[in-house]
């Protein structure tokens, strides 16, 4: 199983690294042959459809972490009665999407939209909205055996078939573009190939697996366990997406889809950072949920967390400083002649605002998995319930004052509050971790990273601006300084352990 989960967390890594390059190719693209309009009218389509994702309830994870529970305690029948009873309950949830969905495309999103956006506006969004709504009714079901295919701790062939899905959409999306087709045909493309890969991973999932899920009478006292865990799942998933989608629904509302599109540049950036570090902490879930049934207390699990914690930190910090250094540039290529000089410029301030403070909560998310696989993670909850609420409000106004910067800043406030104060507190404080010695790590990475961080932006300031091969001249120079400096000042025995073992493995 180990091997599983490096071979998963590189895969993970070429997922990320896909990512980017997607991103530095489809932006550019997309904005044009879509337009700033169409763009800002595709991103808000994408933010409700993020929003009803939320109708997964926490499901997800909660499969994951009772059927690795169930087959820890040896209660394998029990294991497959409950994987049969999330799929039943996948299928309501997905008709349940639908309505919801078809119902928003046509009556309530004109409505909200109805002054900022235009009439043929409005109609794309409708369009693309129902499609994608279709995609997500299909995909609720079908999610199960992929949450299977993870309980068995298949690491590398769910990583796989994700990459071979985003290569499959994006090269569709592509081909449609250049045949003349819009925003409907890039949903439509999304679509297909979602469904087919995922109705894949079920047929490996029954049919190679042999995984079985039982369809008889659930346990209640069953069903009222998943429910009493999964709610606090769903509320930190609901969190999530307030987090990530309502400033794009707030922009859209309040001031039009240019400003919609500017902000969407900028937190595609924190997307592939957020990606960076789960990338390793998204295989950890089965470990510590058998480590906890085994009898694990949140002392034994300081030393994973610490470790994995370090390790993210230090990915994090080289990606953080070479953004800040040469991002700007980034951006203003990657949008030529989409953005003027000055929305550039707020994309990449959007970017930094909320990058900087993320490091943290970004570099502590496997202490989530640990409360999860312990059913202590409703603290997180509610608290981040009751500030993602504050930080709608006091987005709307600074929305109105700055747009894209005025959202950036109220996500920011609230996660300061949030992650660096209550959350710390409740890891160290009710979980046992040892969150003294992750602040002195964080301090002692980022006291040794910043030596370089001057430097970086006075090369950036000191060269000349040029093209793409200009900026990779830079980034290159700046990494041969870098990982030698972070080689001999910032590693531990334990990152040099993996990154000789991942050099091993890519020979």
């Amino acid at each position: 199983m180990r091997d599983q989960k490096r071979a998963g967390t590189l895969l993970s890594y070429v997922q990320l690294m896909l990512n980017v390059c997607i991103g530095i190719v489809y932006t550019p693209i997309m904005l044009h042959y879509l337009g700033q309009s169409e763009y800002g009218v595709y991103s808000v389509a994408t933010a409700v459809i993020a929003f009803l994702t939320m109708l997964d309830l926490g499901f997800g994870q909660t499969l994951v972490r009772f059927y690795v529970k169930y087959r820890a305690e040896g209660k394998q029948d029990t294991a497959d009665r409950c994987a049969g009873a999330f799929l039943l309950m996948y299928l309501a949830l997905g008709l349940v999407a639908l309505a919801i969905g078809l119902a928003l495309a046509g009556v309530f999103l004109p409505a909200l939209f109805g002054q900022k956006f235009t009439p043929a506006e409005l109609d794309t969004l409708g369009r693309v909205l129902s499609v994608l709504v279709v995609n997500l009714a299909l995909s609720l079901p079908l999610s199960v055996f992929s949450s299977l295919i993870t309980a068995h701790e298949r690491f590398a062939f769910a990583k796989g078939a994700n990459i071979v899905s985003t290569l499959l959409t994006y090269g569709g999306i592509l081909l449609v573009l250049l045949m003349g087709h819009k925003s409907f045909a890039m949903a439509a493309v999304t679509t297909v190939v979602s469904v087919a890969v995922k109705l894949f991973l079920a047929w490996y999932c029954v049919g190679r697996m042999k995984v079985r899920l039982a369809f008889g009478r659930p346990d209640p006292a069953m069903l009222k366990s998943i429910f009493a865990f999964s709610f606090f799942i769903f509320l930190n998933i609901l969190i999530d997406q307030l987090y990530a989608s309502t400033d794009k629904f707030l922009l859209g509302a309040l001031c039009g889809t240019a400003s919609v599109t500017v902000y969407t540049v900028g937190v595609q950036f924190n997307g592939s950072f957020q990606q960076l570090s789960t990338a390793i902490s998204g295989v950890f879930l089965p470990q510590v949920t058998r480590m906890y049934a085994e009898g694990a207390t949140g002392r034994e699990f300081s030393p994973l967390f610490l470790r994995i914690g370090r390790l993210q930190y230090v990915l994090l910090s080289f990606v953080l400083t070479g953004f800040l250094a040469f991002g700007r540039q980034f951006i203003g290529l990657l949008t030529a002649g989409s953005l003027s000089a000055a929305e550039v410029t707020r994309a990449f301030v959007i970017a930094a605002i909320i990058m900087v403070p993320g490091i943290v909560p970004l570099s502590q998310n496997v202490g989530m998995t640990i409360t999860q696989a312990m059913n202590r993670h409703r603290f997180r909850s509610v608290s981040y319930l009751v500030l993602a609420i504050l930080n709608v409000a006091v987005s709307i106004p600074l929305c109105m004052r700055w747009e894209g910067v005025g959202a950036a800043v109220g996500t920011t406030l609230a996660l300061f509050a949030g992650q660096y104060a209550m959350m710390n507190w409740y890891y160290w404080k009710k979980i046992g971790l040892d969150i003294p010695a992750y602040w002195k790590m964080a301090a002692s990475v980022t006291l040794r990273t910043l030596p370089l961080a001057l430097p970086a932006v006075a090369l950036n300031l000191l060269l000349p601006a040029g093209g793409w091969l200009v900026l990779f001249a830079k980034i290159g120079l700046f990494s041969l300084v870098y990982l030698p400096y972070c080689w001999r000042f910032i590693l531990g025995d334990y990152e040099k352990g993996i990154a000789r073992s991942l050099l091993k493995k890519i020979r």
